[in-house]
């Protein structure tokens, strides 16, 4: 009796006043995501503090796709991702006493912002215009304006290819010629299919899904971009005196138009690719003629004659109710509907041998003078000038406009970045190769792409 007594005394003591007062741990409170900012393939993610009622110092794990990016007392995390990616994340704060909180969010990575650009040395070349690092490079025709569909670069060495944009990789191919390592040019496409010249001045339509030829169509001597619309690829040839408007669907001509007969003794024939505005299309000849076609028909709507000392060489561009093109020595804004002369501008000194980019208001062109280039920058409601940029060569590549920025190369293998209000010069990279073709500019996987104006794609 007296054991079992002393066994209580014992428990009862045991008991302190402390344990009826035992502290029990607070969870931490709710965290918000406050910010997530993108800075080209970086990624920083802010979130606020979680409240704790205990004081606790709060631990946070930040995951990215599951994935531990870090463990950190900050309420910020950062690391780098992919481009154009959808990611889902999760913070986990832990005060270390058994009490948690977490948080889920989703977001999208940036779009990549890709200039393209091929070189003399037959490089296709992709630089990240965020770190201006190259990204990749890989073959392709130094004659090419490259078209750009869905998440790929359309590219024509030994087939009809198709690049991924951030890598570069050959993800689509397509060898619709007889002659297996052709070379294909003149790439242009739409939502179904894909259409191109071979070096034997074939073109060929194909399914941009499976690659399968639809159709081929024989031309002579043709090199020059194409044009499209909803019906037709219009293809017309520094070599030949026709434009043809081939049905998409079949290859068959709708509709044919040739130059007529010139007392200059010289070959007839259509320097510019052809321009679609509306219901119309614009092209210029090499005996300084410009027209204006029914895209539908054929017809003539007007044409006029600068000359026959001026040839049509830079491709047509449009602003506003005018069409905006140069000979050799002048740049002319026409009006769409009369041809009627809105403005003029003469080169004194240099020759016009790029084409013409439009822009807020403004024509960015290159100038080819007497042992260097310029960049021109007009007003393109009057012809202006703006101001003008010298060049280090005096060949040059057309211009594109971006964000405020004109791209341009010249055959000094200078790829420059211009400010386009200001024309002072942004930066300056050299390429293996002369560059004598336009870059391109495509966003995300093909979102937006900035075409020059020699481009049937720009239209």
């Amino acid at each position: 009796m007296k054991y079992f007594t002393l066994i209580l005394l014992i428990l009862c003591f045991s008991c302190s006043s402390d344990d009826d007062n035992s502290h029990i741990n607070s969870k931490p409170g709710s965290i918000q995501i406050e910010e997530i900012l993108l800075d080209g393939k970086k990624v920083t993610i802010d979130w606020s503090d979680a409240k704790d009622e205990d004081d606790d110092q709060i631990f946070y794990k930040l995951y990215i796709n599951s994935i531990l990016i870090s463990e950190t007392t900050e309420s910020i995390g950062a690391t780098t991702l992919e481009y154009n990616k959808d990611y889902t994340g999760r913070i986990i704060g832990s005060d270390k006493n058994g009490g948690t909180t977490e948080v889920s969010f989703n977001f999208s990575s940036a779009n990549s912002k890709i200039l393209l650009f091929a070189d003399g040395s037959g490089a296709l070349n992709a630089i990240d215009l965020f770190s201006l690092q190259p990204m990749w490079s890989t073959r392709t025709s130094n004659i090419e304006s490259h078209s750009i569909s869905d998440n790929m670069v359309y590219s024509g060495v030994n087939g009809i290819n198709g690049l991924d944009i951030l890598t570069g990789e050959n993800i689509w191919s397509s060898t619709p010629s007889r002659n297996f390592n052709d070379e294909y040019r003149n790439i242009i496409i739409d939502d179904l299919n894909v259409y191109a010249f071979d070096a034997d001045s074939n073109l060929f339509c194909v399914n941009k899904i499976t690659g399968g030829k639809l159709w081929e169509r024989s031309f002579l001597g043709y090199y020059a971009p194409l044009s499209i619309d909803s019906e037709n690829v219009f293809a017309c040839s520094r070599n030949n005196d026709h434009l043809y408007a081939i049905n998409k669907k079949t290859g068959l001509t709708n509709w044919s138009f040739r130059l007529s007969n010139n007392n200059t003794g010289a070959a007839t024939k259509i320097n510019t690719n052809p321009l679609i505005v509306n219901n119309d299309i614009y092209f210029g000849d090499n005996i300084g003629r410009f027209y204006s076609l029914n895209k539908n028909t054929g017809s003539i709507n007007w044409t006029i004659n600068a000359g026959k000392y001026n040839p049509f060489y830079p491709s047509p561009t449009q602003f506003n109710q005018s069409v905006i093109v140069g000979t050799y020595r002048t740049l002319y804004a026409y009006n769409l509907n009369t041809g009627s002369t809105v403005w003029e501008y003469n080169s004194p000194t240099g020759v016009l041998e790029t084409s013409p980019f439009v822009y807020n208001d403004k024509v960015y062109i290159g100038i080819s003078n007497n042992g260097s280039g310029e960049l021109l920058c007009l007003n393109a409601k009057n012809g202006s000038v703006i101001w003008s940029q010298v060049l280090e060569n005096n060949t040059t590549s057309s211009p594109i406009v971006f964000e405020n920025t004109v791209y341009i190369g010249d055959w000094n293998k200078n790829l420059y970045a211009i400010n386009a209000e200001t024309g002072v010069m942004d930066w300056k990279i050299k390429s293996e190769g002369v560059i004598f073709k336009s870059p391109t500019i495509v966003i995300g996987e093909g979102e937006t792409v900035i075409y020059p104006s020699v481009s049937g794609l720009k239209n």
